[in-house]
């Protein structure tokens, strides 16, 4: 008997988003978000808090740590620089690689840290690193929130126009 399908189908060209590039996203009635508080606006969400959806403590504990005291540590001096980073590395007993290759990207590429160079006159080494905070990632939310939000109402909207004429023609 012939086989029925495709005889040569086609791999998908990756095994999913790239994890530097994802967002975890409970569901909105689940255990972890009422853990937080819900989606009660009015329930403060401390930094481990907010940063769960980007470094999941259940799944990424350590990032998750790292992550958490990095930004504590930028929210209360507003920016660190080359030589804080080393101390914050030091103090923590942080790999640089863990640092520099998984949290302080992501962290920069969602939007919650902005990555600048020391400005630097005269000769010497390269420009160190200077890290400060961003409102960058609820910039990005709201957009795609109120995006959500115009193609919704409008298919209401029209969904109630419609109606309305169904009404005016009978």
């Amino acid at each position: 008997m012939a086989r029925s399908g495709n005889p040569n189908p086609k791999r998908p060209s990756s095994g999913g988003i790239p994890s530097g590039e994802s967002l975890w996203v409970p569901s909105h009635y689940g255990k972890d978000l009422k853990a937080k508080g819900g989606l009660d606006k009015t329930v403060f969400w401390s930094v481990p808090d907010v940063l769960d959806f980007v470094f999941p403590e259940k799944f990424q504990p350590v990032y998750h740590d790292v992550a958490c005291k990095l930004v504590d540590l930028i929210l209360t001096r507003g920016y660190l620089g080359k030589k804080d980073i080393s101390k914050f590395m030091k103090d923590n007993s942080i790999s640089r690689s863990t640092l520099e290759n998984k949290v302080i990207p992501k962290l920069v590429r969602f939007g919650f840290l902005k990555r600048e160079r020391e400005f630097k006159t005269g000769l010497g080494k390269g420009r160190g690193l200077v890290l400060s905070e961003s409102l960058t990632f609820t910039t990005y939310l709201e957009r795609i929130g109120f995006g959500w939000n115009m193609l919704v109402s409008t298919a209401r909207k029209k969904k109630q126009d419609s109606e309305v004429v169904k009404q005016l023609r009978l």
